[in-house]
């Protein structure tokens, strides 16, 4: 696992020690793409893609380009339909995103148009993990 933040990469350490499979989990700290190119060679069975939603699209081409993934290896992926938004945006008119939007700031809810940056970059890189970019 690749962790950005020492603070967070901390926690991680404590309870993978607690975990009976610590020791099977390698612990890196720093940028995820610098940490991928050092991970060429598909020596990984799982990576699990829990990063900057705007450049998934480009973990998943350099984990392609390194061969990161052993044959038959699994990759999970956060945040693929991101709280349902990815199908909304496919469904809703600019004046139902706008109205959804007033809606949600009156509740405090993340804006629609933050939330929507999300949306679009999820989508993009489900269309390019299908091929279809």
């Amino acid at each position: 696992t690749v962790e950005k933040d020492e603070g967070n990469a901390e926690i991680a350490r404590r309870h993978f020690d607690d975990s009976p499979y610590g020791h099977l989990i390698e612990l890196k700290v720093g940028d995820g793409m610098e940490a991928l190119r050092g991970m060429e060679g598909g020596q990984y069975d799982v990576v699990f893609l829990d990063a900057n939603k705007k450049q998934y699209a480009n973990y998943l081409r350099l984990m392609l380009d390194l061969d990161v993934l052993r044959v038959g290896g699994l990759l999970i992926v956060d945040n693929v339909m991101w709280k349902g938004r990815v199908v909304e945006l496919q469904h809703l008119s600019e004046e139902e995103r706008v109205e959804l939007s007033h809606s949600r700031q009156k509740r405090g809810v993340m804006s629609l148009v933050e939330s929507d940056k999300y949306a679009l970059a999820m989508h993009a890189f489900n269309e390019y993990a299908r091929g279809e970019e």
